[in-house]
């Protein structure tokens, strides 16, 4: 991607996280669904990392700081940056502890070699800039470090030959009827703007590109933004099993990728 488009298209995100700000944890952080499957990815982390050290951590495309605060469960020091002023604003408030900067990721104000694990959870489809964010990534890693990819979207997902696509659409059925005799509510807003997304193999060679070595890879299903106490009940139990599952022998074509690296 050329320097232009990508400044128009960071331009975009930008503006509309600032203009969202207020309403960011009510999209993306307070959602029962939400919750679940974050709980759910903090605990394969934390399986990933068995007893590494972390002293340092840094997330990009922090937002509001729910996972960047959690990991203080796991590192000594925690460093967000994010495009966006105003949900930094709100980060900074709900927890003074993180270090926090304003920074594009494709030029990260950190010297070499600095950080223990680097980790992006949902954002990397915002960014517009894969390889050079792979690269900074790279760069303030020390050798060995971590460097975590959570729930970015597969461009692959909806294909008919596909079988997790058609456990998403069973469950956008059983939604929709729920919605239509008021057992549940679904937002009709739209929650984040156009982004990108991606060829699992592709982003997975692009990361042995960059300089890291994948330990573990895999995609899986999110539930739709659902507060369907039912279908919320067998949530957990529906990542676990599919993990198990239909990722081991599917591995490219679940609906968000995960990926586990080591810098080499």
């Amino acid at each position: 991607m050329n320097q232009n488009l990508y400044s128009e298209k960071s331009k975009v995100q930008k503006e509309y996280y600032n203009e969202t700000a207020d309403r960011y944890d009510q999209w993306h952080i307070n959602p029962p669904s939400a919750k679940i499957v974050d709980a759910w990815n903090f605990d394969n982390l934390k399986s990933f990392l068995k007893d590494t050290q972390i002293n340092k951590s840094l997330e990009l495309g922090c937002g509001t700081g729910r996972l960047s605060n959690a990991l203080f469960q796991i590192s000594q020091e925690v460093y967000g940056v994010d495009l966006s002023e105003e949900v930094l604003k709100i980060a900074k408030e709900k927890y003074p502890k993180l270090k926090l900067a304003c920074s594009e990721v494709i030029n990260l104000p950190y010297e070499d070699n600095y950080f223990d694990m680097v980790i992006i959870n949902g954002s990397l489809h915002h960014f517009f800039a894969v390889a050079k964010t792979f690269k900074e990534a790279h760069r303030v890693l020390k050798p060995g470090g971590a460097f975590v990819l959570l729930g970015e979207p597969n461009s692959e997902f909806l294909k008919p030959y596909n079988p997790f696509f058609y456990t998403w659409a069973i469950n956008r059925a059983f939604s929709k009827i729920f919605s239509l005799i008021g057992l549940n509510k679904a937002s009709k807003e739209v929650i984040e703007p156009d982004a990108e997304s991606y060829k699992p193999w592709i982003l997975k060679k692009q990361l042995n590109q960059a300089g890291f070595k994948v330990k573990d890879f895999y995609t899986y299903d999110y539930f739709v933004r659902s507060n369907n106490k039912f279908l919320l009940k067998f949530y957990k139990t529906h990542l676990k099993l599919e993990n198990k599952t239909l990722a081991k022998i599917f591995p490219y074509l679940g609906l968000a990728i995960q990926a586990f690296s080591i810098k080499k």
